[in-house]
């Protein structure tokens, strides 16, 4: 029998792939971001008529003097003070919020991702958290962008530009986006078509030690250890095999008799005249045998006439000798 051609997004390894990739984007995203979010190297100016370089992040503040250009950075409660007339500009702090939980959600994420090659269902959860995190720091990051831009024009500076910590945070996004989609889809298709975990091989083998390949699903059972699909099969269809009998008839078929005690026997006196029933007469019923166990009777024409019913019988006269 031909074995039907399997797709390949029906192959059952395919997710723990898909996962695996999920992981190695999540991975450039988690580590990617955290460098970027943790340096102040984000926007970087000079001022106009001056030779001191500085720059700024999410968290601190830096400059650079000549003659040795040494870099002196203070965080921003303190450099607020001595620039910002003690605070830091609003779209710092907005940009702080978004970035700092968008990389929690992220890692959160990865971490989930590590947990689903043991549990496959959670990929769908390290999907969603690893989406929220994209979307925290892609809102987040043009805000910083732009305002900060915006910042350097109204202080009358010209010469300004982005340094790397901030274009580090794109590869991210792009890193959490395509991270997000695959383990939605290794989710999917480990839900549809998959089974077992990471460790769980994936490939068919031939029944060996007591084993059996099952069919694929939604599939009429054939010849093992294969199935065939309804559009092979021949028409009309053959008959299924024979069913193996229930359990209740099973019982029913295997049950024995019932015991009702010792037979009583009572004396039979032959008589031409009715005689009353001897049913019940002992106070236990007399034991009857089945009719599909007991043999047809064959009666001679001159047996006595025997009256069991209780009820008036007519029969011919018997000499009695």
């Amino acid at each position: 029998m031909i074995k039907p051609k399997q797709k390949f997004y029906e192959r059952p390894g395919l997710w723990k792939i898909l996962l695996a990739v999920a992981l190695g984007f999540a991975f450039l995203a988690f580590l990617l971001g955290w460098i970027g979010f943790g340096v102040p190297d984000w926007q970087a100016f000079t001022r106009n008529n001056g030779t001191t370089q500085e720059f700024y992040g999410l968290w601190a503040y830096c400059q650079q003097a000549p003659p040795f250009y040494s870099t002196v950075c203070k965080h921003w409660g303190t450099a607020a003070t001595q620039i910002y007339n003690g605070s830091r500009p609003n779209f710092i702090s907005t940009a702080d919020g978004l970035m700092t939980t968008g990389m929690i959600l992220l890692s959160l994420g990865l971490i989930t991702g590590i947990v689903a090659a043991i549990l496959p269902l959670l990929c769908y959860v390290a999907g969603i958290l690893t989406f929220l995190g994209f979307l925290m720091i892609i809102i987040g990051l043009p805000i910083f962008g732009e305002q900060s831009n915006s910042l350097s024009k109204l202080q009358g500076i010209t010469n300004y530009y982005k340094r790397y910590g901030f274009w580090l945070m794109v590869p991210t996004i792009i890193f959490s986006f395509i991270a997000a989609i695959l383990f939605i889809i290794a989710a999917f298709l480990y839900q549809r078509y998959g089974f077992g975990n990471i460790a769980t091989h994936s490939y068919s083998r031939r029944p060996q030690g007591g084993q059996q390949n099952l069919a694929p699903p939604n599939m009429i059972p054939g010849i093992p250890p294969y199935g065939v699909r309804p559009g092979m099969m021949p028409y009309p269809y053959p008959p299924p095999g024979p069913l193996a009998p229930s359990l209740l008839s099973q019982y029913i078929a295997q049950r024995m008799p019932r015991y009702y005690g010792p037979t009583v026997v009572r004396p039979v006196v032959v008589s031409a005249f009715p005689q009353p029933s001897t049913s019940g007469a002992g106070g236990q019923p007399v034991y009857v045998t089945p009719a599909y166990y007991r043999p047809a009777a064959v009666r001679s024409a001159y047996a006595p006439t025997v009256n069991l019913t209780g009820r008036a019988v007519y029969a011919p006269t018997v000499r009695v000798s």
